[in-house]
């Protein structure tokens, strides 16, 4: 079995208008894997689902190398299995442990001391407690001060940003919201202008550590004012943008619609079925349609009464009749 490993790797993070970009690099092999997120969803993913799926992998791996350490001997068919593990995770911190695995095992195949593994678990617990704490308390809709809130709470450790650099990107990026994919097109200035590709200018991380990539994705959270709230049709934690003030998710909900779709068109009939005038008609057109089936209306007379109906309910609606004078009528 090839060993897929990456033996040179880098990983490169930017938020667009709309996308967090996630991309891996293998240097050795020119190999890119690419994910996009909605805003702010690696840190919503990261906080409330994929924790369970972190743990797996990680106590997998640190299992083999204790193994390895003990025995003294590779297993490549086992080592390989957890590394296509790694290449499919959803969750983008996780390449970080593949990044500082990498140069040692260019070093050596042997003595890989497993506590590297914990090491990284509990440098990603941390970052986990402490995007709970800014997603909660700082970056909920009811914060009033969100920068205030912040260095309230942090103003003793500034965020410091060494992997930062300014590039040319592409305005929209193709990718998938679902998992990673390879090969991903290329995002070289040169090639993107010689293409006539719309390109902006963003702030491009390349971090080293799980610490790095947490600061670059909480401090543009903080810089755009992202709130972040409970979506009231799923219960799972979306990013809003000043000035939105929906409570719906762009998740899919079901096949073809998402939360926002089928949220507003609930709240919609609610707000309907609240409604004693549209209730009345509501009620008295169902049983009106029900008589054509029956054969005792036609067609014609179901939809001349329509119409009528539809004139007394607006009449009502504008207080020119009562509630009272509508339902009676409608009972005629």
């Amino acid at each position: 079995m090839k060993q897929i490993i990456p033996s040179e790797c880098h990983l490169r993070v930017y938020v667009t208008t709309k996308q967090e970009v996630i991309e891996f690099f293998d240097n050795a092999v020119h190999m890119q894997y690419r994910h996009t997120f909605s805003y702010g969803e690696s840190m919503i993913q990261l906080l409330e689902d994929w924790q369970e799926e972190d743990e797996a992998l990680l106590q997998e791996t640190y299992e083999y190398l204790k193994r390895r350490e003990q025995v003294g001997e590779e297993n490549m068919g086992e080592w390989n299995e957890i590394l296509f593990s790694f290449q499919h995770v959803h969750n983008p911190f996780l390449y970080l442990l593949v990044m500082q695995l990498a140069p040692l095992l260019l070093k050596s195949f042997y003595n890989i001391d497993p506590s590297i593994v914990t090491d990284f678990r509990d440098e990603l617990d941390k970052v986990r407690a402490d995007a709970h704490t800014l997603l909660f308390d700082c970056l909920s809709p009811e914060t009033e001060d969100i920068y205030r809130r912040y260095w309230e709470i942090w103003k003793r450790t500034p965020m410091r940003l060494p992997s930062v650099r300014t590039e040319l990107l592409p305005a929209r990026t193709r990718a998938a919201f679902n998992g990673w994919i390879s090969p991903a097109e290329n995002t070289d200035p040169e090639y993107l202008y010689s293409t006539e590709q719309q390109m902006v200018m963003a702030e491009v991380c390349y971090p080293k550590s799980v610490q790095e990539l947490y600061v670059f994705l909480k401090s543009t959270y903080l810089r755009r004012a992202i709130r972040f709230k409970r979506c009231q049709l799923c219960g799972k934690l979306f990013a809003a943008t000043d000035g939105d003030r929906t409570e719906y998710c762009s998740r899919e909900y079901e096949k073809g619609k998402t939360c926002r779709d089928v949220g507003a068109a609930r709240v919609y009939q609610k707000k309907l079925l609240g409604n004693p005038i549209t209730r009345a008609y509501n009620r008295a057109y169902k049983t009106h349609n029900a008589r054509i089936r029956y054969g005792t209306m036609t067609r014609e007379e179901f939809n001349a009464w329509t119409a009528e109906a539809k004139k007394h309910r607006d009449a009502c609606q504008n207080g020119e009749i009562s509630l009272e004078a509508f339902e009676a009528w409608l009972k005629k």
